[in-house]
């Protein structure tokens, strides 16, 4: 029998609630402990989804295998290597780290350590982009548009670092070429960062990514496009489907029957019990996260070089974008 994994939340707010709960309802799992600074909060979650309520990460050493870090991203760095260093599968939200550096010495010390690491990039398992990655094969371009109503969360990094880095991570999982440019156009509206911004990502093989991503909408959208010779595809990550427009000649030959449609509502699941059950599969059998801390660290590498571009109004090259991330 495999044996379950004995787990804690550090960080209960908005996400790391969720967290608690999905571990809480996993057989694979015994939630342990909660963790919050505000003791209230701790004891708050560990009344709601069960185990022992606590203020300081330190305190889990020696009681449990496998801990989710869903604190602030300020403090990704400190807790996760602290945990690895403990000898702690480690789970952390998006972003791993607030630099590339952190997360490339997070990575280090997960493998010196042989520890599980797995970042938070949640769309990886939605069943409606699952299904977009089996239909897209050679992707020209790609647009990603993200967008939701204002929220006071997440106010301590840009929209670049809280919601374009998810369809960043998209990106880059679906052309699968060296990014080599960006440049980014932004407004900030209610925070002291960017709340609207839009990307422009150029591979090395000659696709073309363009991100959008705003909190400050008046309604939720969250959609991938992807052109290639002879086909478009748009998957709806809020409404879980996917459509096809096929190519099957020039208008003038083929009139009507030149473009042909379809389309396919995906069934719904939820998204972070898959993403938790995935962390406690590779925390039992010790394999590789569909999420690693290396893919993390690239999507973070090219939200530091958007957000550069926006800082400067300069584009920014990513020719020596594999030395940086590495």
């Amino acid at each position: 029998m495999t044996k379950r994994v004995r787990t804690a939340v550090v960080g209960l707010g908005y996400f790391g609630s969720f967290h608690a709960r999905h571990y809480a309802l996993n057989s694979d799992a015994d939630l342990v402990a909660v963790v919050d600074a505000d003791g209230a909060r701790a004891r708050a979650a560990a009344s709601e989804h069960g185990g022992e309520a606590l203020s300081d990460h330190r305190d889990l050493f020696g009681k449990v295998d496998a801990v989710s870090i869903a604190a602030p991203t300020s403090l990704h760095y400190d807790i996760a290597r602290e945990c690895i260093e403990a000898g702690l599968d480690v789970f952390i939200e998006k972003p791993i780290a607030e630099t590339v550096a952190q997360a490339n010495e997070l990575i280090a010390a997960a493998k010196a350590r042989g520890a599980v690491l797995q970042v938070g990039h949640i769309e990886r398992f939605s069943a409606a982009y699952q299904a977009l990655k089996k239909e897209a094969f050679e992707p020209r371009l790609v647009e990603a548009r993200r967008l939701v109503p204002f929220r006071p969360r997440a106010n301590d990094v840009s929209v670049v670092a809280d919601l374009m880095i998810h369809d960043i991570d998209l990106v880059l999982d679906l052309v699968g070429s060296e990014p080599v440019s960006v440049e980014a156009d932004g407004l900030t509206l209610v925070n002291r960062s960017a709340d609207h911004v839009t990307a422009r990502v150029g591979f090395a093989n000659g696709a073309v990514a363009v991100v959008t991503a705003g909190r400050v909408g008046t309604s939720g959208e969250r959609t991938v496009r992807v052109v290639e010779e002879t086909r478009a595809l748009l998957c709806d990550l809020q409404n879980s489907s996917l459509s096809c427009v096929r190519v099957n000649g020039l208008a003038e030959d083929l009139g009507e029957g030149a473009v042909t449609s379809s389309d396919t509502d995906i069934e719904r699941r939820d998204n972070l019990a898959a993403e938790i059950s995935d962390f406690i599969g590779c925390c039992q059998t010790r394999r590789s996260p569909i999420v690693t801390g290396e893919t993390a660290r690239d999507a973070l590498a090219i939200v530091q070089k958007i957000e550069a571009a926006l800082a400067t109004g300069v584009p920014a090259s990513l020719r020596e974008y594999s030395r940086v991330a590495s």
